[in-house]
């Protein structure tokens, strides 16, 4: 008896901390501003962010995947490569891929510039020399 009412009162204990209230994370955390003039939380003062599109590749070859440089530049045109084999359970069908590939590239063409695969091939290469991934 006494073993089942301490398992009521502590399920009963435990389920009143579920029904707190949850700030949302915007307002638990501070922006980023600095100007003392300005009030910090409020939505208006935080920092822009950018949406990035995902370029799906099938193997991390000639991307540099991890390297900061190379993300940098990537992040500066307004994409990411995400590496993922074709075989992986779960991942988009090849044709999801190819119309995603598709249209990210060609907002790349009208965005940036025709030659904005030759221009990152310039900065990866670049990286690649300033890592010391590529000698010569």
């Amino acid at each position: 008896m006494i073993r089942s009412l301490t398992f009521i009162i502590t399920l009963l204990l435990s389920l009143s901390c579920l029904a707190q209230k949850v700030k949302p994370v915007e307002e638990e955390l501070p922006s980023e501003n600095l100007e003392m003039r300005k009030d910090s939380n409020k939505r208006s003062n935080r920092p822009k962010r950018k949406n990035l599109s995902l370029i799906y590749v099938p193997n991390a070859d000639n991307i540099l995947y991890g390297n900061p440089c190379v993300t940098e530049a990537t992040h500066k045109m307004g994409f990411e490569y995400i590496v993922e084999p074709t075989n992986l359970p779960g991942s988009k069908t090849w044709k999801g891929k190819f119309l995603n590939n598709l249209w990210v590239k060609t907002k790349l063409v009208v965005t940036r510039s025709p030659f904005w695969k030759l221009i990152l091939n310039k900065k990866i290469k670049k990286c690649r020399k300033m890592s010391g991934d590529l000698v010569g």
